[in-house]
């Protein structure tokens, strides 16, 4: 049943960020290696006035009237199996800059910065979304992108974009000066993948860590994730539904035939330091653009290989608009 009218989740007990600068540091990836290939983040101004947030409108809690749009994104993770909501998902290009940016240039492997155990496979995955009556009656088909980490939202603005919005799938993209440019912007220079969107897939309560998740805060906090068999229906709490449609190995795509061999041997995926691997050139030039782009056509190759009978399905534009959708803060 629909929350009434006068609904505040009760997970929003924070008080709302002020509407000078998003959460800080969500993720540094390549810039604490090659800083100088990062644009500086610019000094946050003033802290403005805190207001208590308005009752959200009737119309979050109903289907709207927003497209059912139909497409696949891509997960890189390691060889665990957990539920996909409360996670930040992308598109091919998207998963190939976040390998370089956040992966494959540690030295001890493919550990990563906000993560312990090695990422191994790429998943791909079909979704099917629909924006919310308020996300759409502002021209948007997709919602802010939010940082996960260990299934809690991080940032940006303390999330407090789903009392707005609801549980919508965010997007983010690297182009300069657009709407949907937030909120990592400071890869603008760094990022040259053409075309990399990155995904967030809200859960249920969104706001805590898996371990800290109580039956309370799944019930006042649903997430966006549609029960199995239920087109999105835009409603707050029915945005999104997905189906998981392969996988693929990153040794596989990047040419390791064993990757303790290869490190014992001396190989390394990626210096950022030269710009280059040891013992693999797959990585070489993370600022080139014609090879950034090989890399992008060589997974989706691998995956039109493995996955013969799969439709080619086209990847909407990412339409988040920070402009409209935080007038009044500084994005």
């Amino acid at each position: 049943p629909a929350p009434s009218s006068s609904w505040m989740p009760s997970w929003n007990s924070w008080t709302p960020a002020p509407s000078s600068a998003p959460t800080p540091a969500l993720h540094d990836g390549l810039c604490r290696v090659v800083p100088w290939l990062c644009s500086a983040p610019s000094p946050a101004p003033a802290p403005a006035p805190v207001h208590p947030p308005s009752p959200p409108p009737d119309s979050l809690f109903k289907p709207s009237t927003a497209p059912l749009q139909t497409f696949y994104i891509y997960r890189v993770q390691d060889d665990g199996t957990y539920p996909q909501p409360n996670h930040d998902m992308l598109n091919l290009a998207g998963g190939m800059w976040y390998l370089h940016n956040e992966v494959v240039w540690h030295e001890n492997g493919r550990s990563g910065t906000y993560f312990s155990h090695p990422v191994s496979r790429i998943i791909k995955f079909k979704i099917q979304t629909r924006a919310t009556q308020p996300l759409w009656d502002m021209g948007m088909n997709f919602g802010v992108f939010n940082a996960f980490d260990s299934g809690q939202c991080t940032g940006p603005f303390q999330c407090d974009n789903f009392a707005k919005a609801g549980f919508a799938v965010g997007c983010e993209t690297w182009v300069a000066g657009a709407g949907s440019n937030f909120p990592h912007a400071q890869w603008n220079n760094l990022n040259h993948y053409a075309g990399a969107i990155w995904y967030s897939l809200p859960g249920d309560c969104p706001t805590q860590p898996y371990n800290d998740k109580t039956d309370k805060c799944k019930k006042d906090a649903p997430g966006g994730l549609c029960p199995a068999g239920v087109t999105p229906t835009g409603a707050y709490d029915c945005t999104y539904q997905l189906e998981q449609m392969g996988e693929l190995r990153i040794d596989e795509l990047v040419g390791i035939d064993n990757y303790n061999s290869f490190v014992a041997s001396g190989g390394r995926e990626y210096d950022a330091t030269t710009d280059k691997g040891v013992n693999l050139d797959f990585w070489n030039g993370i600022s080139n653009d014609a090879k950034c782009a090989w890399r992008v056509q060589r997974a989706e190759q691998m995956f039109r290989i493995k996955y013969p009978n799969q439709p080619d399905l086209e990847t909407p534009t990412c339409d988040f608009n920070k402009f409209a959708f935080y007038p009044d803060r500084a994005t």
